[in-house]
């Protein structure tokens, strides 16, 4: 931290002591300085193996997040946490928001990047998919909602690098950390090491991957069947099941390498990592939830899919199939519809296309529509979250009756997959739906994948549709296997043939 950066914390602190002590309340004091280009997912690293040998600053990395679309040129990595957000129930949306209007408003706040997307107060972090649902021990680490104001935060967006530093000073006037210790941390973050240079990725085929249906296959399939009955029967028009693949390695999951292989090959997805305690939910999802930039809202409808073609024509083939499925198409058009239903509760000018295009990924094509809308004043991102989740891209409609569904037949606890993961400052921010991910503790990773059950859907087409699903964490984790005495760089092929040797290829598991 340069000299003039030191004088205006130490300046912030001294007007902080009078606003805590007068508001009684923590006032939260913020940083922003520009840095030399670093990339942010090596910064973490960086900071957690410094922290092997530096007890002071291991408290700090049990709590990290990641986040990056590479396609948008934007990755974000904090550190620490300096206010912890974590309400319980059905309200957790507006308490959150609630005590982060309370929090932002009141912080005191020197930018020298004028405002950048990722610059100064912000918090990180998700939420549980259902917090009435089933709990088990696999999510502790995880619970239904957790949001964090990272102690140091690093955003990378257009080439330039910008560092926010935050502390908390207490109704007694004083910062909760010392000086000497933040400078630590800082430089731990700031480490030489964490260059933007990417390293090779390298597996190693010596060790694989033991993996195994947590459900067995025949009995998620009947619940399919059970499903398809009941929409039948008129009780819901739509469902989501999900399934739960466990894997175990030999050794510690590289999950850095997982990231690194994640953003490579899904650019235009949201990529996430997220430590809590001793585990990490990661994942490539392809599905915004909503973003809002002032009073700009855009979401996302994503629903149906078909494999990619093994060469261009057949490729192309399937993408005229899956454009001209009326299975998908009504399945998608139950999602765009409650989108938009709920956009128009909080929103203005509405729009979007009435006909789905084309979200092509490595391993599948998706249904999906663009829209757009205007917050109204008042309202907020939080807001808009809390309407919009669950949507029927991962529960179903009518919510209540698919959630209930899920809830009585669907035999997992779901934690963080297919829950609303991403990011939020004063008027600008992101969710994004945890699909297409794992939850991974030490070696052992579990892994999800939801399909959307309709009144024509087949149990057995739906099973292949969850394993093409889990392909993108298959490779991930084929990638966390990495050793640094192999020097081939990973690639989707590679990674392919992998998980063909070494995952979970079928049913048989």
């Amino acid at each position: 931290m340069t000299m003039s950066r030191i004088n205006s914390l130490s300046s912030l602190l001294v007007q902080a002591n009078t606003r805590a002590r007068a508001n009684r309340r923590s006032t939260l004091v913020s940083v922003v300085e520009r840095v030399p280009a670093v990339d942010p997912l090596r910064a973490l690293d960086a900071a957690a193996r410094r922290a092997e040998s530096d007890p002071v600053l291991a408290e700090f990395t049990a709590t990290r997040m990641y986040w990056t679309r590479p396609a948008d040129d934007f990755a974000i990595a904090g550190l620490g946490a300096v206010v912890t957000l974590a309400p319980e129930g059905a309200d957790r949306f507006a308490t959150i928001d609630r005590e982060w209007r309370t929090l932002v408003n009141d912080a005191l706040v020197e930018d020298a990047s004028g405002g950048v997307a990722g610059a100064g107060p912000m918090l990180m972090g998700g939420f549980a998919f259902d917090p009435e649902g089933p709990r088990t021990e696999l999510w502790r680490d995880f619970p239904a909602a957790h949001l964090i104001v990272p102690r140091v935060q690093l955003v990378l967006t257009g080439g330039d690098c910008w560092l926010t530093t935050n502390l908390l000073v207490g109704m007694d006037g004083l910062p909760d950390l010392e000086p000497t210790v933040l400078a630590r941390l800082r430089a731990a973050f700031l480490n030489d090491d964490a260059s933007t240079s990417e390293p090779i990725a390298a597996i190693s085929t010596d060790e694989t991957l033991a993996c195994a249906d947590v459900r067995d296959a025949s009995d998620w399939r009947a619940t399919v069947h059970d499903a398809v009955t009941s929409i039948r029967n008129g009780k819901f028009e739509k469902v989501v099941l999900a399934r739960e693949v466990h894997a175990a390695a030999p050794s510690d999951l590289d999950v850095i390498a997982a990231l690194r292989q994640l953003r490579s090959a899904h650019p235009s997805c949201y990529v996430f990592g997220c430590w809590h305690g001793e585990s990490v939910f990661v994942g490539a999802t392809p599905e915004r939830l909503v973003r809002v930039d002032g009073r700009d809202v855009q979401a996302s409808s994503l629903a149906g899919s078909v494999s990619r073609g093994a060469t261009p024509e057949d490729d192309a083939a399937h993408a005229e199939q899956l454009l001209a499925n009326a299975k998908d198409r009504a399945e998608h058009e139950i999602v765009r519809r409650a989108l938009v239903a709920g956009l128009e509760r909080l929103c203005d000018d509405v729009s979007g296309a009435e006909d789905p295009a084309l979200l092509s990924l490595p391993h599948v094509h998706h249904l999906h529509t663009a829209v757009h809308a205007r917050l109204r004043a008042g309202h907020t991102l939080l807001q808009l979250v809390a309407q919009l989740h669950p949507t029927p891209a991962v529960g179903g409609a009518p919510r209540n009756a698919a959630l209930r569904f899920i809830r009585e037949h669907e035999k997992m606890d779901r934690g963080w997959y297919a829950a609303p993961i991403g990011w939020l400052q004063r008027d600008r921010g992101e969710f994004a739906v945890a699909l297409r991910s794992a939850l991974v503790t030490g070696s052992d990773a579990f892994l999800f994948a939801g399909c959307g059950v309709v009144a024509d859907s087949d149990p057995d087409q739906e099973y292949a549709e969850s394993l093409l699903k889990l392909r993108p964490m298959e490779a991930a984790l084929a990638a966390a296997l990495a050793t640094d005495d192999v020097t081939t760089v990973i690639s989707m092929d590679v990674a392919e043939d992998v998980t063909a040797s070494a995952m979970c290829g079928g049913e048989a598991r």
